[in-house]
């Protein structure tokens, strides 16, 4: 808890370093920020339970309707991030007007975004909106990894402004 605590202190600081260039995040620059994440184990919730409270942001989990609790709900969570699959989410749409800054909170399964995550991008539009991504994992992302993740925020219409990952 003591190491999530320190990284959470670093990327916070980080956010307030480099962001305030980019006009996220100040008030009355870029417009709300709404955090949008999935968390399987805990970490990524505690992520953003603590960047909501330093940022004053909204947050919305996004629910995955499967179970996959235990040992054989981790080897289908890993079988099908593998496969690339999508999954039952809620919410499975969001009004993203209000919002023009969104951080996407997901944990890394297969060098892949959560399914609920990927399911959630693939449902909505994040059009003229800055996105930033953090992951929650335990061994560095390959770039290669990290692009293919951008590539589906911008598919989806976001600006993607940054990425960063928290080893848990």
């Amino acid at each position: 808890k003591t190491k999530i605590r320190f990284v959470l202190l670093i990327l916070i600081t980080t956010f307030f370093l480099w962001l305030p260039p980019l006009s996220f995040g100040r008030p009355g620059a870029g417009g709300k920020i709404l955090i949008i994440y999935h968390s399987l184990t805990g970490n990524t919730k505690a992520c953003c339970n603590a960047l909501q409270a330093a940022l004053g942001a909204d947050a919305i989990e996004v629910q995955d309707l499967i179970d996959r609790s235990g040992s054989w709900g981790f080897l289908k969570t890993a079988i099908g991030s593998l496969l690339g699959n999508h999954t039952s989410i809620e919410p499975e749409k969001l009004d993203l007007t209000k919002y023009q800054n969104i951080i996407l909170g997901s944990p890394i399964w297969t060098g892949k975004l959560s399914m609920a995550i990927r399911t959630f991008i693939d449902r909505n539009r994040f059009d003229g909106k800055k996105v930033i991504i953090f992951t929650t994992t335990n061994a560095f992302e390959k770039e290669e990894y990290k692009e293919k993740s951008k590539n589906l925020v911008r598919q989806a219409g976001g600006d993607v402004v940054g990425y960063y990952q928290i080893l848990a």
